[in-house]
């Protein structure tokens, strides 16, 4: 990351530098914690907080790419003197929503983009300045890899996921947006769907996994392509086989991609 000048508040040479630094790995359900480390410029300024705003990209019903803010969060200490070439640590911990995307899966990046944004605020009427923007790298929980693994073990496996901008039905979503995992067939011979689509419901309990043939020109699920649904707990993770219910629903879903 390293540090960034901020212009925009005093001369050029007068800038105070900014970096905003994520400590460890983060999963969704979790705290994400940093610190955000800030260098005086040449005179003193004052700082009435640094804020923090977590988002996702997505691509909206025109093909624009937008970001979604869904978690903000405020770094600590708050209300101070910034000295002339002073060095200052804050520090941030937010709680995840277990909605938040993931942008990994066993180490490989889905393409999926998450950022931290970092704003200034010299008082209470300032509106505040961006002072850096970061990737944020959130992992895939022990139970998503779980069941993705019961898909590879049928043929189909992971080659991207996406931030959709509508609601999977029947469940209580918290977030304008879900996340839509693509599944490949790469197993020999035909008669088989040629690409999946699996949604993730998740919260503290575990998930309601949402399945259908990938439909790239179709969003949202409550109207379109046949869907077909599964539980999946997290205490289960390393206990249950996942595959029956796999089969089972790519069994049901290649029947009624027929009719």
């Amino acid at each position: 990351m390293g540090f960034k000048k901020l212009f925009g508040i005093g001369s050029p040479d007068e800038a105070i530098e900014v970096d905003t630094q994520i400590l460890g790995p983060v999963y969704p359900g979790e705290d994400v914690k940093g610190e955000v480390l800030l260098r005086g410029g040449a005179r003193d300024m004052p700082v009435q907080g640094i804020y923090l705003r977590i988002s996702v990209r997505y691509t909206d019903y025109d093909g624009e790419e937008r970001d979604y803010e869904f978690d903000s969060c405020s770094a600590r200490p708050s209300d101070f003197i910034l000295r002339t070439g002073e060095e200052q640590r804050l520090t941030f911990s937010e709680r995840l929503s277990w909605e938040t995307p993931v942008s990994e899966l066993g180490g490989r990046a889905l393409g999926v983009v998450l950022s931290v944004k970092s704003s200034l605020r010299r008082d209470w009427d300032d509106d505040g300045t961006e002072v850096d923007n970061d990737l944020l790298h959130i992992s895939a929980l022990p139970l998503h890899e779980a069941v993705l693994d019961a898909f590879a073990e049928e043929g189909y496996y992971c080659d991207f996921a996406h931030v959709v901008d509508s609601y999977l039905p029947h469940v209580e979503q918290h977030r304008g947006f879900y996340q839509s995992f693509v599944l490949t067939d790469r197993s020999p011979g035909g008669g088989r769907l040629e690409q999946l689509e699996v949604a993730f419901h998740v919260n503290v309990v575990g998930a309601l996994v949402h399945v259908r043939r990938a439909a790239p020109d179709v969003r949202g699920w409550d109207r379109n392509t046949p869907v077909r649904r599964f539980a999946a707990a997290h205490h289960e993770v390393g206990h249950v086989d996942w595959r029956p219910q796999v089969r089972k629903v790519l069994d049901e879903l290649a029947l009624l991609d027929d009719h």
